[in-house]
């Protein structure tokens, strides 16, 4: 065993090779080459004297010791790294990418902001932000495309962490166009059943729950003209008078200032909640700089900053 040419980076990269169980996955999240990765493993496995992966009809399958170091690299590394941070100090440049996944309106609302004072603090970092569902984020956690990622609500597969951060109010939105010449009592079941929708996805499952919520109504018949992927579309649409939606309430507040006099309806008067939260896998090895930078998010969203 000769582990004097053992470093770091061999034990970073291992990390990599493991939970993705693909040199290539690894080389691709690690902003290296494939044989570069390869030639890394074989400098660890040279270097201890034992084999870490199999090669078993195309596909690397870890081998038990493999197992042992990465429970040991899970602890090692994050413990080596906090070490280094604290004796360099204020000296210490974070840097390297940090992928993020996010909602579109929460994370130009509330995210933006936040990661660009951080990144001017941090010039050295770069980071590569994704916009979309939570079921979109949930693969790209769990197969390392994404170092972390802002859902709505929404049951992530179960080797996902995740932490509540932030609540959004969501309100029913329409113009003021659309509520003309109804012939029936206003805020009534018979009354939301002549309005035409925009929802978000099929089935109108957002919509659905905002009525579930204020009326304990199920099974309303609502006419969805348009299914929109995107919160601004979706606000384009009410705003022309199409159809009524579902907003948050800080896009409201944004829309109101701007002059849309868009209506908003009570309901029972509590607004429906949507609940933010962060999420990534506790096992992966966070860079200092997505670790930094996953602190900062939060406490920005918790209003803690």
């Amino acid at each position: 065993m000769n582990i004097d040419n053992i470093n770091l980076n061999h034990l970073r990269i291992f990390e990599s090779v493991f939970r993705t169980k693909s040199m290539t996955t690894a080389a691709r999240e690690l902003h290296l080459t494939q044989p570069g990765v390869s030639q890394h493993m074989k400098a660890l496995e040279d270097g201890l004297g034992i084999r870490l992966f199999d090669r078993v009809k195309q596909r690397l399958v870890p081998t038990a010791a493999a197992a042992e170091l990465s429970e040991a690299c899970t602890h090692g590394l994050a413990g080596i790294e906090k070490a280094i941070t604290a004796l360099k100090g204020s000296d210490h440049q974070l840097s390297g990418n940090v992928g993020i996944g996010m909602p579109i309106e929460f994370g130009n609302n509330i995210l933006l902001p936040l990661l660009a004072d951080f990144c001017k603090k941090h010039p050295a970092v770069r980071v590569a932000l994704r916009y979309g569902f939570a079921t979109e984020m949930n693969e790209a956690v769990l197969s390392g495309e994404l170092d972390f990622a802002f859902v709505d609500e929404f049951s992530l597969d179960k080797r996902i962490y995740v932490d509540k951060v932030y609540d959004e109010s969501l309100y029913l939105c329409a113009s003021r166009e659309l509520l003309k010449n109804r012939g029936v009592a206003r805020n009534t079941r018979e009354y939301f059943e002549t309005l035409e929708y925009v929802d978000y996805q099929a089935g109108e499952p957002l919509l659905r729950m905002w009525f579930k919520h204020h009326l304990k109504a199920r099974e309303l018949r609502l006419n969805v003209r348009a299914t929109v992927m995107d919160v601004q579309g979706v606000a384009r649409l009410i705003l022309s008078g199409l159809a009524a939606g579902v907003l948050p309430g800080h896009l409201v507040e944004k829309l109101d200032s701007a002059g849309s006099r868009m209506h908003t309806y009570k309901g029972c008067g509590k607004p429906l909640k949507n609940s933010i939260s962060v999420c990534y896998l506790e096992e992966r090895s966070f860079s200092a700089a997505a670790r930094a930078l996953l602190g900062e998010l939060v406490k920005g969203a918790r209003g803690e900053a």
